[in-house]
């Protein structure tokens, strides 16, 4: 059986050969007509040359070149990229919320200090003020010290009190009442565990996980876009130097041809098809220039820190080879590491947890308000006595004399109280006499002094007031609390069908990835083959060509096979390691992966 193909194919080879010699015999006069007709034309028009590509230059200075690892553009965005100082900025303002929230629970001191001076008439004779008019001079300096717990819910409350009246209507002409004053309020149902403050400090703590969460996400996205955007330069670059190699073949052809239209065993013709071939590729070499600063651009702008960085005018050059390193992640495993390690199940674990606290308080708002309050006061005091007038007369009841009216007389009466009945005995009446002495105001030596004296009476703790009770608050229906606590309940159930898509969502992207890793694998090898069999085509034609049995068609159609079968090869690679890219980014391991530690941000310090 393979003896008779191989004869077979021999008779076809010798029937073609006699055909095209028969066609060779019929169009040499005709190609000598048109060849001395082409020459003719030619000598008139001018012979297509080749023309130097320049170089990118736009947006660059001379000389301003730097060659980047991966790991050299990973490093520079995380110390650049703006949308990551922006993601660090938002975990700072948390922190300032966060300090806000325990600033409620901060000790608060208060002073007030004010001056009142009064004076009203009055017409009383108990006020002991010897005019008809009632005269106050006082001066307050009270402070004041709040305290809220945070444990427990309740309130420290201290008031140190000072009063320095002047009066004409005490017997302390300048009058200090300091007095110190304790309270204490405990929340026992209601508040309790939970209250709105202790709320928003829970809350804002999650919150201040979750934006460490959403900024872990965040690096890791524009970690994984930096090197999607490197791998794109690197293509573009070797995509420029494949199009600048082809350019340059098509040079070679057109060089050659010209040297065998000069000879005459080709038609110029041939000449014009590889000038026209050359000038397709001079557009593909501009194509690719400017593929490529559109990519530098696209990696310049994750890397910068801003209009002013000084990389814009600079040219980047991966320094990343193409090599491929193997990377094999059975399914299920991919599955579960995604689903432990991925920032979105983690965000919406912490929103839960921060339901959880909106439950708690909801749910402790509903109970009734029973508070305890009790308070403890002591008092001090002390002045300088006034000077007072003390009359004193000799009878309670003077009568007027029947003579002189004006003349007031008294009536003692004496009892006798001897013997066995007592007897009553008028004695004649005797003159009224009213007597007047001025001296210090009757005042115990313990309240005579200044202020110091006052406070000294304070601390002895000898006049002292406490109490204590219990403060009840029981709203009827309360609907407010339970719709919110209903609220907050639906809003559990909610995350918990959140997370469920979200797994299902991370299945889908882990299978995607998976597939797309062992696919770019596999265009590698096939592509590596296409390549190896395009440069033999290439070879071969070109052999022929040499030998007169090709046309220079097929030589520029073998070259531009060459050309795509390279740049192929060269995608599939940058495909496989921008899918390895992507599956890091799935499974959530950019940064192990790269060997990348974040550390934790400085707390902030408010002084």
């Amino acid at each position: 059986m393979m003896t008779i193909r191989l004869w077979a194919a021999a008779r076809n080879f010798v029937s073609l050969s006699l055909v095209m010699f028969c066609a060779l015999l019929i169009a040499l006069p005709v190609a000598a007509q048109t060849t001395t007709t082409q020459q003719n034309s030619q000598s008139q028009d001018p012979q297509p040359v080749a023309r130097p590509i320049p170089q990118r230059t736009i947006g660059l200075e001379p000389g301003k070149v730097v060659r980047w690892t991966l790991r050299d553009a990973i490093m520079t965005a995380l110390e650049k990229n703006v949308d990551i100082e922006l993601e660090r900025e938002n975990a700072r303002l948390m922190q300032y919320d966060l300090i806000a929230a325990q600033g409620f629970y901060d000790p608060a001191v208060s002073s007030t200090i004010s001056y009142n001076k009064s004076s009203f008439p009055t017409s009383s004779r108990f006020t002991g003020a010897d005019s008809n008019a009632i005269t106050r001079d006082t001066i307050t300096y009270n402070g004041s010290l709040v305290k809220n717990i945070e444990r427990y819910g309740g309130r420290f409350d201290a008031n140190f009190n000072n009063q320095r009246l002047g009066s004409n209507t005490n017997n302390l002409v300048v009058q200090y009442s300091p007095s110190l004053n304790f309270q204490f309020t405990q929340p026992l149902f209601r508040d309790f565990r939970i209250d709105a403050n202790r709320r928003l400090i829970k809350v804002t703590k999650k919150r201040l996980d979750l934006t460490d969460a959403q900024f872990r996400q965040r690096v890791i996205e524009i970690i994984s876009t930096v090197q999607q955007a490197y791998w794109d330069l690197a293509l573009a670059i070797r995509s420029e130097e494949i199009a600048r190699d082809s350019v340059q073949l098509a040079e070679t052809q057109l060089n050659n041809n010209k040297r065998q239209v000069e000879v005459g065993t080709l038609a110029p013709i041939d000449v014009v098809s590889a000038a026209t071939s050359l000038e397709s590729r001079r557009q593909q070499v501009f194509v690719a220039i400017n593929s490529v600063a559109q990519a530098e651009n696209a990696i310049k702008n994750l890397t910068v820190s801003g209009p002013n960085d000084d990389l814009w005018n600079t040219q980047i050059i991966p320094a990343e080879s193409f090599d491929i390193k193997p990377v094999t992640f059975p399914l299920a495993d991919a599955i579960k590491l995604a689903q432990d390690n991925r920032p979105e199940i983690k965000q919406l674990g912490l929103q839960k947890e921060m339901n959880k606290i909106d439950v708690d308080f909801f749910r402790n708002q509903a109970k009734p308000q029973i508070d305890f309050v009790a308070g403890y006061t002591t008092s001090g005091l002390a002045g300088a006595p006034a000077t007072v007038t003390v009359t004193s007369t000799n009878c309670a009841s003077p009568v007027p004399s029947q003579t002189n009216p004006a003349q007031l007389f008294c009536l003692p009466t004496v009892v006798n109280t001897s013997g066995a009945n007592p007897v009553r005995v008028d004695l004649p009446p005797a003159p009224f006499v009213r007597t007047t002495s001025t001296g210090p105001a009757p005042i115990t030596d313990q309240f005579i002094g200044g202020y110091g004296t006052a406070v000294w009476n304070l601390f002895k703790n000898e006049f002292r007031t406490f109490s204590f009770g219990v403060q009840i608050n029981f709203p009827l229906r309360n609907r407010t609390a339970k719709a919110n606590l209903g609220k907050a309940q639906e809003q559990d159930r909610q995350l918990d069908m959140q997370t469920r898509r979200q797994l299902q969502n991370i299945e889908v992207e882990v299978r995607n990835a998976v597939q797309s890793v062992e696919t770019a694998k596999m265009r590698i090898d096939a592509s590596k083959l296409a390549r190896e069999y395009a440069e033999k085509q290439l070879e071969g034609e070109e052999k022929k060509f040499q030998a007169g049995l090709s046309a220079t068609f097929f030589v520029l159609q073998r070259q531009n096979d060459l050309a795509v079968a390279r740049f192929d090869e060269l995608r599939a690679q940058a495909d496989y390691n921008k899918s390895v890219a992507t599956l890091q980014r799935v499974l959530s391991t950019t940064l192990s992966s790269n060997s990348i530690e974040i550390p934790a941000d400085t707390p902030v310090t408010i002084k």
